[in-house]
């Protein structure tokens, strides 16, 4: 291991032992509990608050706070921080009053990556030089006092009472070679780098280029990646980046079942085994790019028992341009060409093959996924001409290589039969562009969080404006009734015992119809939930007709391969009855470190059964009368006792004859 590494991994051992503070430590114990929402107009959206600056990237903290980052830019808020005052480009959220609060972050955080590490703490690598005013490159301080975010690193450990801040190393203004290693700083630049957690909690960054444009270029090019914290043999070349230009950047990249890497970029797909060093190429892309800036809606299916946990990308969109101009321009009027409207899936490690799915209503490109608790998917944002980026070509209205914003949303459903897994009934539209740079993210209440929008090299008021609004869109079951539980576990392991979730109810077809789900809403920037996963737990039921209660017996996350299947960190837990989910609550999935995961086979879960209803024998009725008549202080008791009895023999009465007409 280099000096670089170890200097790094030493400074960095402090911070990765303690966690963060995902939930509120004041809340009440982690037990299910209905909260109520403020009436909404569901399948709707509402405009809701502010975010300070525009949300070029949003990740959910905990279940109170929204970390906001932006580009280096003239935003009308400020913070006086270590670089003096300058405006502020990054804020926290705060999801019930709708009010932020300004954060430092000094190095320039433009199209950065970033990821959650298994012990809650999130990490944001790269980004691009320091700028001053109109986005012009920098190697001094001037207008804005940002420093280079190309090789930088910050962390934060979320908490709720706004005592956080991001730890980030000192870098410079100077963007030269040897402005590398040292504190919290990558091997080398990377800006619009990838980032995936990996089992053991860590994370692998992949390639970027050196400096900004449209596309990369092989002088850009960085077509290597690292890991966070460090390994020993940082940087690695990949070739399947210097294949990919010169749209490889963000290249598109999920952890599969065996803990292979899967990536997409330009039309090549591969399987990567980063332990091994192995590519095993897959089938070409078809119809369209889907990587940057052609920039088309993406995300892994949810992970289900139904089918062994079987991992499915789905990529909607895009553009199947074939001309991509260099770092500098798009060099043609990219504005003109229509979003493409295919949708593929394909299942890496089962066919291998892409297959045809309902194309979307209508082309669309930086159009993002955002999975529901009941499973389905909101596709939302984007526009219907050209691609990401920006540029002064003057090719349409503004700097904006996106045009014809697409205002309304749509419903996927992956479960669906094929010809119908899009819907749109009852939808309505947004009054707000959400263009190239805004976000989409799932709250803790189910509805989804809307903001950014900025196609520009600064901030303006000028179509397309540079957007600090925020909104939420409301699912069909916002309003509906919350299901109230108990037994909501402090965390998940891989395997092991299961553990009882508790509802009051006695309803067979409803116990069939309630899944526990996990969700991790993960790092979002440019179309892209960086992590975002969905798993349902297997379970089985037990209704008790006496007591009135059902208990779900569930599995924890499932042994041998989970932390491949659901990489360890922290999550936000549902249990979705009849499509309606309860408010989610954060847990740690894995044991809340950076290390190997323990594994081991899941309990076997008993089978589904019907406790039904009992009645004294004949028995115990003689002892009850007797007990009445020698006991003249509880004549009322057992009378009432009586009643009950005798009701629930009509109850059984009806039951038997309604059995007997079926």
């Amino acid at each position: 291991m280099s000096s670089i590494n170890i200097f790094t991994l030493l400074s960095l051992l402090p911070l990765l032992v303690l966690g963060s503070a995902w939930r509120d430590p004041a809340a009440p114990p982690l037990d299910g509990r209905k909260r109520a929402a403020a009436a909404a107009t569901p399948l709707g959206f509402e405009s809701v608050g502010d975010t300070g600056v525009s949300a070029q990237m949003v990740f959910l903290g905990n279940n109170k706070k929204i970390y906001v980052l932006d580009k280096t830019e003239n935003n009308p808020v400020e913070i006086d921080g270590e670089y003096g005052t300058h405006p502020a480009w990054a804020t926290e959220y705060d999801i019930e009053t709708n009010e932020y609060r300004t954060m430092d972050v000094f190095s320039n955080t433009f199209c950065a990556g970033g990821g959650v590490l298994g012990n809650g703490t999130w990490v944001v690598f790269g980004g691009n030089q320091p700028v001053t005013t109109g986005g012009v490159a920098s190697t001094a301080a001037e207008a804005y006092s940002d420093t280079d975010g190309g090789t930088a690193i910050r962390m934060l450990n979320p908490c709720t009472d706004e005592s956080c801040e991001y730890i980030q190393g000192t870098t410079s203004y100077s963007i030269s070679d040897d402005n590398t290693g040292g504190w919290l700083q990558m091997t080398g630049r990377r800006w619009y780098p990838m980032v995936e957690a990996l089992p053991d909690g860590s994370l692998i960054i992949i390639g970027g280029d050196k400096n900004g444009g449209y596309v990369n270029t092989q002088a850009q090019d960085n077509p290597t990646y690292e890991f966070f914290p460090p390994r020993a043999d940082d940087p690695v070349d990949l070739q399947f980046l210097a294949d990919t230009l010169p749209i490889n950047l963000y290249a598109l990249t999920w952890l599969m079942p065996s803990g292979k890497l899967f990536m997409q970029a330009n039309r090549k797909t591969i399987l990567y085994d980063y332990n091994t060093k192995e590519t095993t190429d897959l089938p070409d892309m078809p119809y369209a790019a889907r990587v940057y800036p052609a920039s088309a809606a993406t995300a892994m299916l949810p992970l289900i028992p139904d089918n062994d946990y079987a991992a499915t990308i789905l990529f909607c969109g895009g553009s199947n341009t074939t001309q991509w101009g260099n770092d500098g321009t798009a060099g043609y009027n990219v504005t003109a060409v229509p979003a493409d409207n295919t949708c593929v899936r394909i299942t890496p490690e089962g066919s291998a093959k892409y297959e045809d799915d309902d194309y979307m209503f209508e082309g669309r490109s930086m159009g993002q996924f955002v999975i529901l608790p009941d499973g389905t998917f909101w596709m939302g944002n984007g526009v219907g001409m050209g691609t990401a980026g920006y540029g002064d070509d003057g090719y349409s209205v503004g700097q904006s290589y996106g045009q014809a914003p697409i205002y309304m949303p749509a419903i996927y459903n992956s479960s669906a039969p094929a010809g119908s897994r899009w819907n749109r009934t009852g939808l309505t539209a947004s009054a707000n562009e959400r263009m190239y740079h805004s976000t989409a993210i799932l709250l803790p209440d189910g509805s989804i969080f809307i903001a950014g929008s900025n196609p520009n090299k600064d901030f303006t008021t000028t179509q397309w404006r540079s957007r600090t609004d925020s909104e939420k869109w409301y699912p069909w079951y916002y309003n509906e009734e919350r299901p109230v539980y108990e037994g909501l576990p402090q965390n998940l392991t891989y395997g092991g015992s299961s553990f009882n979730i508790t509802l009051n109810n006695t309803d067979e077809a409803t116990a069939q119809n309630t899944k526990i789900v996990v969700i991790r809403g993960g790092f979002n920037t440019h179309a892209i939930g960086f992590g975002q996963r969905y798993l349902q737990l297997n379970s089985s039921y037990s209704v008790d007709m006496n007591t009135g209660k059902t208990t779900h017996i569930v599995s924890q996350m499932p042994g041998t391969n989970g932390p491949n299947l659901f990489q360890p960190g922290p999550a936000m837990f549902f249990v979705v009855i009849n499509g309606v989910p309860s408010q989610g609550e954060f847990i740690m999935v894995g044991s809340g470190k950076l290390e190997t995961q323990t594994t081991q086979a899941n309990e076997d879960l008993p089978t589904s059964t019907i406790i039904a209803l009992t009645t004294p024998s004949s028995t115990e009725s003689a002892d009850s009368s007797s007990a009445s008549t020698n006991q003249g202080a509880t004549t009322t008791s057992s009378s009432t006792h009586a009643v009950v009895i005798g009701l629930t023999s009509t109850l059984i009465a009806g039951l038997i004859s309604c059995l007997s007409f079926l």
